[in-house]
């Protein structure tokens, strides 16, 4: 079996560590488990490229391969859109600072596990989501969350802070510099404009009153939260409502659960949040789901802390 591990050097935990401890960590890790792998320690940029390579080096007759990634849910995202569609199968090292997305397939953040996880070989088919060709495992965004995101990037290179310490200075400018744009949402070739300061897609349903989890990554649909118009002292309660599960789903938000969206607005470019990094697409935005089409090594679903 082709075992590659694809580690992103500027993850919050590999750069943290040894690196030449980690990868020998890691390979004798996986041999003492089977697996014969080839670790490499990379820059993020490079995680997608190295990806498709290895997805493209595989041939029809071949034996089943693992593409393993250490990092956080940006580089996770990056390599999925290498894998997804194909028999390669990804496996997951929770690197980053946060890791939502192994969270929701029932990963802990501790490493052993993790390798112990990918030898063991359990598959699931999951869904992803992409914008405009580009996919994503956990959500995407417009407006307000995009603007917090760069920001928060600005205060953790000015000041060198990790990603939590720079949330709150990065929350206070963002809702500073903010204004509410107006958009045309289009669900099922029906269109509305609405003026908001957040839209929010992600990959299944998120639900507001569990800290934004995920209970199913197979339901085959998009969640879409549109923040509705209300003042900036609500606006500025509003994460911390999320974070205690007070949000009101009539006051606060409008949701929708699609398989397609489409966003249009009075501007030709837009800044746009895809599993906690961003970057400019072209308007219109245009969202969908690919249902069962991403192979991971997940934890038996009898011993997984949280159900796929």
């Amino acid at each position: 079996m082709r075992v590659l591990v694809l580690l992103n050097a500027g993850a919050g935990s590999i750069k943290q560590a040894n690196s030449y401890d980690l990868k020998q960590q890691l390979r004798g890790g996986l041999q003492a488990r089977g697996l014969e792998a080839d670790v490499r320690l990379v820059v993020g940029r490079d995680i997608a490229k190295l990806a498709h390579e290895f997805v493209s080096s595989k041939s029809s007759g071949d034996e089943p391969s693992i593409l393993v990634v250490g990092g956080g849910d940006g580089t996770l995202g990056s390599a999925a859109s290498a894998v997804v569609g194909t028999d390669v199968m990804l496996g997951v090292l929770p690197l980053g600072t946060l890791n939502h997305f192994a969270r929701d397939i029932g990963l802990s953040n501790d490493l052993e596990a993790a390798m112990d996880t990918i030898a063991a070989g359990h598959v699931e088919a999951i869904d992803v989501a992409e914008v405009n060709g580009r996919v994503f495992l956990n959500n995407s965004s417009i407006g307000i969350y995009p603007f917090l995101v760069a920001e928060r990037s600005a205060e953790q290179r000015r000041w060198g802070l990790g990603k939590l310490a720079a949330l709150g200075p990065a929350l206070v400018l963002t809702l500073k510099a903010s204004s509410w744009q107006r958009v045309k949402i289009s669900i099922d070739g029906n269109g509305r404009e609405q003026r908001t300061l957040c839209v929010f897609v992600g990959n299944n349903f998120y639900d507001l009153n569990t800290l934004g989890r995920r209970s199913s990554l197979m339901s085959g649909e998009l969640c879409v939260y549109v923040v509705k118009q209300q003042s900036w002292l609500e606006l500025a309660l509003l994460p911390f409502k999320v974070a205690l599960g007070l949000i009101d789903p009539l006051r606060d938000v409008e949701l929708f659960r699609v398989q397609r969206l489409e966003i249009k607005a009075r501007r030709r470019q837009m800044r746009v949040a895809m599993d906690g990094e961003t970057a400019k697409e072209t308007m219109p935005l245009r969202y969908r789901i690919w249902s069962h089409s991403l192979q991971v090594l997940v934890p038996n679903l009898e011993n997984a802390p949280r159900p796929l």
